[in-house]
C-alpha cells in the first residue's frame, strides 16, 4: 500500500482512560452506526434557563483518531459552564475500538455539531455563537469543521469560531487505507481555508512537532483575511492536562478562550 506523506494526528503525551463522563448534566445519542450509538454529553450552566439563548462550545478530545479519551476535556467543559456557556462533550468513533477510516471520525464530528446546532431551541442556545473546541486530533476535528465542505449538513455542521489546541493534521504516512481516501487536500483544513472560514484562537506549544501544522493555518488564516489569534507556549511540547483544573496551562487555556469568544461575541 502506497503511504502518504503529509503530518498526522498524534497521540498526546499525557495518557488518559477511556472513565466514564461524570459531571454532566445529560446525555443524548446523535448518531446509530454499526458500531454502537454515539452520544454527546451536555454540561448548562447552574443557572440555566429555557427562556434564554446562550453561547454554547462543543468538545472533541484528542487520540490519533486512535484512542477514545472521552472524558479527557470534561473539566474544561465544565469550566465553560460554570461561566455561562452550555457545552457538550462529543464522542465519535476510533480506530482501535471500530477500525474506522479518518473520513468516519469527520462524518462523526458533522454529525455531532449538527445535533446541536439544530437542536440549538432544546438547549436554549444562541445559535450565532456555537463553537468548536479541540485537542490534538481533536483540534483537526474542529479544524475540519470549521474549513471543509460538509455535502450532508452544509453550514449546520459549521462552527461559528474555532479553538484549536495542539490541533494535528492527517499525515504522517498514513495509508489511503487508514484515511480512507488518497485525495488528501478535500480533507486539510490548511487547504480549504477561505473568506469564509470561522475566527480561530490557536494554541501550541514551542517543542510541539506540530507547531508547524499551528504556524501553516495561522497564517493562511491572516492571508485569507480572516480573525485568527496564535498563542504559542514556551517550552511547551504536545501533552496538555486539561483534566487538572488548578494546572497553570489550564488555567490560561481556558481564561485565553473566554477573552477570545467575549471579543468576538460583543
Amino acid at each position: 500500500m502506497k503511504k502518504l506523506m503529509i503530518c498526522l494526528f498524534i497521540i498526546p503525551l499525557v495518557a488518559f482512560s477511556q472513565r466514564a463522563v461524570t459531571k454532566a448534566t445529560d446525555h443524548f445519542t446523535y448518531k446509530e452506526t454499526a458500531d454502537r450509538n454515539l452520544k454527546i454529553y451536555s454540561f448548562k450552566p447552574p443557572t440555566w434557563e429555557k427562556t434564554k439563548q446562550y453561547p454554547s462550545i462543543v468538545f472533541y478530545f484528542g487520540g490519533a483518531l486512535i484512542k477514545r479519551n472521552l472524558n479527557q476535556l470534561e473539566n474544561i467543559a465544565q469550566e465553560f459552564s460554570e461561566n455561562g456557556y452550555v457545552a457538550f462533550l462529543a464522542d465519535y468513533r476510533v480506530k482501535s475500538r471500530e477500525n474506522v477510516t479518518a473520513l468516519d471520525c469527520i462524518s462523526d464530528a458533522r454529525d455531532a455539531f449538527a445535533f446541536v446546532r439544530k437542536n440549538a431551541d432544546r438547549f436554549a442556545l444562541d445559535d450565532s455563537k456555537i463553537t468548536a473546541f479541540g485537542y490534538s486530533s481533536g483540534g483537526y476535528l474542529a479544524s475540519a469543521l470549521g474549513t471543509l465542505e460538509d455535502p450532508i449538513h452544509g453550514a449546520t455542521s459549521k462552527p461559528n469560531s474555532m479553538i484549536l489546541l495542539a490541533m494535528g493534521n492527517p499525515t504522517k504516512y498514513r495509508t489511503t487505507r487508514w484515511l480512507g481516501t488518497s485525495d488528501l487536500s478535500p480533507i486539510s483544513p490548511v487547504d480549504n481555508i477561505n473568506k469564509e472560514t470561522p475566527a480561530a484562537l490557536i494554541f501550541i506549544g514551542d517543542k510541539d512537532y506540530l507547531l508547524q501544522i499551528a504556524k501553516n493555518f495561522h497564517k493562511k488564516m491572516l492571508e485569507n483575511n480572516r480573525p485568527a489569534e496564535f498563542v504559542l507556549f514556551e517550552g511547551k511540547g504536545h501533552g496538555f492536562w486539561m483534566q487538572n483544573k488548578k494546572d497553570a496551562y489550564f488555567k490560561e487555556i481556558f481564561t485565553k478562550s473566554i477573552d477570545f469568544l467575549n471579543a468576538l461575541n460583543k
